[in-house]
């Protein structure tokens, strides 16, 4: 798939794809092994074009402050391609069902943005620590009142 391991394990979580333990191990205990099946519906993804965009974008941007360009370089790094995890979600629950069905695990993760500080996170926002904060308070009053 020629993709750093960074992004190849990024993208198997996004899709949901987890490594499986074989019957017989063939080489040792440092090996990871995934379904052919599910490699191949990880080499057809769009996700892997938009990792890609965005990395040959940084390099780019990289290049022009390397050449002390710093006004293209703000510019285009304005112009850095975004990725919409939508797709991603209506494939991995498709129904209302399968989505209650892990509400466990978005639970967890909405309780962990809720527990970051807000001057140590960069890359997130701070409206939307704010909502998990809400999101989770508003759970935690449901379950008290139910």
């Amino acid at each position: 798939m020629q993709l750093s391991l960074q992004d190849f394990r990024r993208i198997c979580i996004l899709k949901g794809i987890y490594p499986r333990e074989p019957n017989k191990k063939f080489r040792g205990n440092d090996k990871t092994y995934f379904h052919v099946k599910d490699l191949r519906i990880l080499q057809h993804d769009t996700l892997i074009d938009r990792f890609r965009d965005i990395k040959a974008h940084l390099k780019k941007h990289k290049k022009l402050l390397g050449r002390r360009e710093l006004k293209l370089a703000e510019t285009h790094k304005k112009k850095t391609p975004k990725y919409s995890l939508a797709p991603v979600i209506k494939d991995r629950y498709p129904t209302f069902v399968d989505a209650l069905a892990d509400l466990d695990d978005a639970l967890c993760l909405v309780s962990l943005f809720a527990q970051f500080p807000q001057h140590l996170t960069l890359e997130i926002k701070p409206e939307d620590l704010q909502k998990c904060r809400d999101l989770y308070k508003d759970f935690l009053l449901y379950c008290t009142i139910s």
